[in-house]
C-alpha cells in the first residue's frame, strides 16, 4: 500500500504506509509463539556448536588412530578447525547482540545498560547515517561511541574469558580468541564502516554492493538485514530483506531526507519510551548533525496523514503533539 509524501515543499515521492508497515505486528500469536521458539533454539544450538562443538576432536582421534600423524591433527587441523567455530561464534553473537541488545526490544526497555549500548546504535541510525544522501559519505566514519567501543569490547572480552577459563589455553583455545577478534575487527567492523564511506576501495565489487545493499535496507527496516558480510543468520531466522525484491524501497532510500520503518520505530520510541538522559542526548546530538532535524519534519508529516485517516487514535495524537513539542525546542 503506498500513499504520497510532500515534505516542505519539495517534489512528491511515493513511499509505503510507513506507520502501519512500522507498528502493526506482523504475525498471529501463534505465529509468533513458534517463530520465537525456532530463533531461540536455533540460536542456542549455534552458540553450543560453536562454543563446544566434539565431533571434530572425534574426528581427528579417529583420522590418527588410523595412521595420521597427530602432529598434523594438533597443530594444523585442531586450530583450522577452531578457526572456523571462531567467525562462527561472531556470527552468532553479532545477530544475536544487533537484534536485541542494540535495537528498540524486550531487553532494550528492562537493563539501563543495555539502553545505553542502544542508544549509541540509535545515534548511528537516526543521527550520523540517516538514510539519504548522509547515510555515505566522502569521509571518515563517523563513530556513535567514540573511543573505545565498550558496548562491543566488553561483551567480547567477557565471552574470551569464559572461553579460556573453560577451555584452557593451548594453541587451539588461542587460535579461536584470535579468530573472533580478527573477524570480529578486521572484517565485520571494517565491512561496516565501509558501508557508510564513498570510493573506497572495495567500491566496485559486486559482491560489497550486494551487501551494501542488504545494510541499506537495514537502515530502512532495523527489523531485519542484522548480519554484515553474510546474511545465513537472517535467512535462517526470518529477518533478511532480499535487494532484489525490496528495489523500491532502495530507490527510496536515495531520497535525500526519506522517511523509513526504521525512522517511525525509533520516533515512537524516542517520544513515548525513552528517560529523560535520552531524550537530552538526541537533542545535543540533533544539534551537532542539523540535517537530521529535517527527519523529524518528515515525522511530523507522516503523522499527520494518520491522524487525517485515524483522528481518534490517541497514540498517533500524542505522538504528534511530542514531536511537535520536540520540533519547537530544536528550533
Amino acid at each position: 500500500m503506498f500513499f504520497t509524501l510532500t515534505v516542505l515543499g519539495k517534489k512528491s515521492y511515493t513511499l509505503p504506509m510507513i506507520y502501519e508497515q512500522a507498528l502493526k505486528p506482523r504475525r498471529t500469536l501463534a505465529q509468533e509463539v513458534l517463530y520465537r521458539a525456532w530463533c531461540w533454539f536455533g540460536l542456542g544450538a549455534l552458540f553450543l556448536f560453536s562454543w563446544m562443538e566434539p565431533f571434530s576432536q572425534m574426528a581427528l582421534d579417529a583420522f590418527v588412530a588410523r595412521g595420521m600423524s597427530a602432529w598434523i591433527a594438533d597443530y594444523v587441523l585442531l586450530p583450522l578447525v577452531m578457526f572456523i567455530r571462531g567467525i562462527l561464534l561472531v556470527e552468532f553473537f553479532g545477530y544475536l547482540y544487533h537484534r536485541w541488545f542494540q535495537h528498540v526490544s524486550w531487553m532494550t526497555r528492562r537493563a539501563y545498560l543495555i539502553r545505553k549500548s542502544q542508544r549509541y546504535h540509535w545515534i548511528h541510525h537516526m543521527i550520523i547515517y540517516p538514510i539519504g544522501t548522509i547515510y555515505k559519505r566522502a569521509q571518515e566514519y563517523a563513530a556513535a561511541e567514540k573511543g573505545i567501543a565498550w558496548t562491543w569490547s566488553l561483551p567480547g572480552l567477557l565471552l574470551a574469558g569464559l572461553f579460556l577459563f573453560q577451555h584452557g589455553i593451548s594453541i587451539a583455545t588461542v587460535t579461536f580468541i584470535a579468530a573472533v577478534a580478527w573477524y570480529a575487527k578486521c572484517v565485520i567492523s571494517k565491512c561496516h564502516k565501509l558501508f557508510h564511506v564513498k570510493g573506497h576501495k572495495w567500491a566496485g565489487s559486486k559482491y560489497f554492493k550486494w551487501l551494501e545493499d542488504i545494510h541499506l535496507l537495514h537502515h530502512w527496516d532495523q527489523r531485519c538485514n542484522f548480519t554484515i558480510v553474510n546474511p545465513l543468520m537472517d535467512k535462517l531466522f526470518g529477518t533478511y530483506l532480499n535487494p532484489k525484491e525490496h528495489q523500491a524501497e532502495l530507490n527510496i532510500a536515495a531520497i535525500e531526507d526519506a522517511f523509513t520503518v526504521s525512522d517511525m520505530i525509533n520516533w515512537r520510541y524516542l517520544l513515548l519510551e525513552a528517560n529523560p538522559e535520552e531524550y537530552a542526548a538526541y537533542i545535543s546530538e540533533a544539534k551537532e548533525h542539523k540535517k537530521s532535524i529535517k527527519k523529524l519534519e518528515e515525522l511530523i508529516c507522516v503523522l499527520g496523514e494518520e491522524h487525517h485517516k485515524n483522528p481518534h487514535d490517541p497514540e498517533v495524537k500524542l505522538l504528534l503533539k511530542r514531536a511537535k513539542k520536540l520540533e519547537s525546542l530544536l528550533n
